[in-house]
């Protein structure tokens, strides 16, 4: 466990140097008055999150989105100081601040919905052609390979998308899968490798229902795989979800607890990120009741920030 330990941490560095050297954040146009809030995709989890947040509370504190690749980029724009607050995975956190004594001050303001792991495939499978050697395996005749689940990914080659870069990566060295990891900018681009048999998945991370993995239908060609094997942490579970336009139903997929972070203020601005969490706090009836994101529904303690330091302010 411990050579895992120092692995992970190893690889854990490569990956936020090239986070650090190139962050993909749109310039958010803000007042000086709102908090910036560092969300994600447009489309996806935190997203659609930030705009529930700013249905429910922008008249009590005004909010702006800062749009960048997930959970993983947030925490870099916090540490630059590009942001106010930024949505991130619990285990991305604690990855992260081993290496960044900003990260590592970063406190927590709510416990959210969990992310989970999707794991994108093709249904019909891939040809493997020849003495061509692909995803691994050598092959004299013709045949048609299909990953039925995640442990079917030994030795081949996946698209990584935002914070499944980091996260699959981990996965990876703990289990000792040796895939070959190719880093996509977008979901639609790491779909259409599958599709193309160029590579065997494409990994994504989002709530549920994911903005992109939700709209598929049958006739996509992709389908989703459950998640059957060993957890790395205690931190993290197995949750089954649904996606009924392409077909699946209780899919066992890995959940990661995602935290609403803020950097430790003391001055003018810890007071308005303590009016954002108390307001959101007294709307979590309405944001679990009402027409909101379903995420909202998975939280059962909102103050539960799973061992982050809380936010302290003034």
């Amino acid at each position: 466990m411990c050579r895992h330990r120092f692995v992970l941490k190893t690889v854990l560095a490569a990956v936020a140097i090239g986070f650090a050297s190139q962050v993909f954040a749109e310039k958010a146009e803000c007042g000086d008055q709102s908090l910036i809030i560092a969300t994600g995709p447009s489309g996806k989890g935190f997203s659609k999150l930030f705009a529930d947040i700013n249905k429910v509370c922008g008249q009590v504190v005004p909010v702006c989105e800062l749009v960048t690749t997930g959970g993983l980029d947030n925490l870099t724009v916090l540490s630059e100081k590009k942001a106010d607050l930024g949505f991130a995975q619990i285990d991305t956190w604690t990855h992260m601040k081993t290496g960044d004594e900003n990260i590592n001050a970063l406190q927590a303001i709510v416990g959210l919905n969990s992310n989970y792991l999707h794991v994108v495939t093709s249904a019909s499978g891939f040809a493997i052609t020849g003495e061509k050697k692909l995803f691994g395996l050598m092959s004299g005749n013709e045949k048609t390979m299909v990953i039925n689940r995640f442990s079917d990914l030994r030795g081949q080659r996946v698209a990584l998308v935002g914070s499944a870069q980091l996260l699959v990566r981990q996965l990876d060295k703990f289990l000792d899968y040796k895939m070959e990891m190719r880093d996509i900018e977008s979901d639609s681009e790491a779909f259409n490798l599958v599709r193309k048999g160029e590579v065997a998945a494409a990994l994504s991370v989002s709530g549920w229902p994911s903005g992109v993995v939700a709209p598929l239908k049958q006739d996509s060609g992709l389908t989703l795989v459950p998640y059957d094997a060993q957890i790395p942490s205690p931190q993290l579970f197995v949750k089954p979800i649904t996606y009924k336009g392409i077909g699946v139903y209780n899919n066992n997929a890995l959940a990661m607890p995602n935290v609403l972070l803020s950097r430790p203020f003391r001055g003018e601005k810890s007071r308005e990120v303590a009016k954002l969490r108390e307001c959101l706090k007294s709307k979590l009836l309405d944001l679990q009741e009402g027409s909101y994101q379903p995420g909202w529904n998975e939280i059962k303690d909102i103050d539960n920030t799973y061992g982050i330091p809380k936010f302290v302010g003034k």
